[in-house]
């Protein structure tokens, strides 16, 4: 019988152990030279997010939360994310070699408006892998938002100030990176003159309120205005501040939101000293076209959203507003009216309830807008991905507003709004479109 030599096995085992841990380790090397990982190792007062925000920017993860799940998976960490000093952590990199700083413009839009709140990793994933097969190449997303809210890291003092920032948009120019590797063009959406914060917090920031003898102990609310006036320099140069700084963040249209005046009845009258000389269409062209000569300069898209009933361009809206289609067109390079049959009150252009007809009213909206500006080519409206009574619609309500948008002659295409991020329909109806 023969005697199993322990020692000889284990040196044999030794041998192969030292093996496998070279043949591992030019692995790594060679990983380390394509740029896979980086190793990190641990100092005193350091955890896994911290560590996380310093390398996020070599990452191939938009998200702060995603990195630190790569970074516990890569080194095995349990869910009690405990690490020890001197521990070396291998850090995930790849995918960060590519920045582009070209602006992507589409003669054509396919689009979704996506809620910031509702950006996550998982989101844009789903998000590209509906546009890859569905052919759509643009994203609205909030920039900014009526409570004056800035969704980046910004540098702007009176944001800072103000506690304005909220940065879900973490990595801006990853961000862009991402959408551009997709075709994708990157849409800022930025809210004008509707921001509550500030309105509230610099008063004189704020339209005059014309008090009259009809006022009341309850009708003194209306003072806690939402509006700052739109004639004031201060403010708008406030706005063309956060543009720049938006701007640099590598998108590639700017979306003009609430660049109007107010249309609540006590607004309407309010003092925004405006010169007997001059009127409210001719402050908000004024604005827009400071604007244009910025986004001009560094080759980015300028847009606006139109108040649907604007549309019509009927002579009180437009002074109420101040949005002259005419006089605001000569400085945009797209208009985006905002035309949801469901906000239609009541009985319009015969119809007992417009909410019910959306290839009529949609077909009639655009056809007014395109000879109105006489430009088929910058005409891309918003359609309704919901309803004003419930969270979606079905597919073959967005059909008919796409079918609507090009039996009226415009082919520049159509961006869909829904603000909870509820796209299901969408998508079957691009899909059969």
């Amino acid at each position: 019988m023969q005697v199993i030599n322990l020692k000889k096995i284990k040196q044999i085992f030794i041998i192969l152990l030292l093996f496998l841990s070279m043949l591992f380790c030019n692995t790594l090397f060679a990983e380390r030279e394509d740029s896979l990982y980086i190793e990190h190792r641990v100092r005193s007062g350091e955890n896994l997010y911290k560590i996380a925000r310093q390398y996020i920017d070599k990452s191939p993860t938009l998200f702060l939360g995603e990195f630190v799940e790569q970074i516990r998976f890569a080194n095995g960490i349990s869910d009690s994310n405990i690490i020890h000093i001197d521990q070396i952590l291998i850090i995930p990199t790849a995918g960060t070699e590519f920045i582009s700083n070209e602006v992507i413009h589409h003669d054509s839009l396919c689009g979704i408006y996506l809620n910031t709140y509702s950006l996550t990793e998982k989101t844009l994933q789903r998000l590209i892998t509906h546009y890859d097969s569905l052919g759509c190449n643009a994203l609205v997303l909030d920039y900014s938002n009526v409570r004056g809210t800035l969704f980046y890291a910004s540098e702007n003092k009176i944001a800072r100030e103000n506690d304005l920032i909220v940065p879900i948009i973490s990595h801006p120019q990853k961000l862009a990176n991402l959408l551009h590797q997709h075709n994708i063009e990157l849409i800022a959406r930025v809210t004008i003159f509707k921001d509550t914060t500030l309105a509230h917090n610099y008063p004189e920031w704020r339209p005059v309120i014309i008090p009259d003898s009809t006022d009341t102990l309850a009708s003194k609310k209306k003072y806690d205005e939402h509006w700052l006036n739109p004639n004031n320099q201060e403010v708008q140069q406030h706005k063309i501040d956060i543009i720049k700084e938006i701007i640099s963040l590598g998108v590639d249209e700017i979306q003009l939101d609430y660049v109007r005046f107010p249309t609540q009845g006590h607004l309407l009258d309010a003092d925004y000293g405006i010169p007997d000389s001059l009127t409210k269409p001719n402050v908000i062209t004024d604005f827009i076209s400071k604007v244009y000569a910025i986004t001009q300069q560094e080759g980015v898209t300028l847009s606006a959203d139109i108040f649907g009933i604007v549309a019509l361009q009927h002579s009180e809206d437009v002074q109420n507003t101040g949005q002259d289609i005419k006089m605001i067109m000569p400085y945009l390079d797209r208009i985006h009216p905002m035309i949801y049959p469901s906000h239609f009150y009541g009985e319009f252009w015969g119809k007992a309830n417009p909410g019910k007809e959306p290839y009529y009213f949609i077909y009639r909206m655009c056809s007014v807008l395109r000879d109105e500006i006489g430009d088929d080519s910058k005409i891309i409206p918003y359609l309704e991905s919901f309803s004003l009574y419930h969270n979606s619609v079905d597919q073959f309500t967005i059909s008919a507003q796409m079918q609507a948008v090009k039996d009226a002659g415009l082919n520049a295409g159509f961006l869909f709004w829904n603000a909870g991020a509820s796209y299901d329909a969408t998508w079957k109806a691009l899909e059969d479109f």
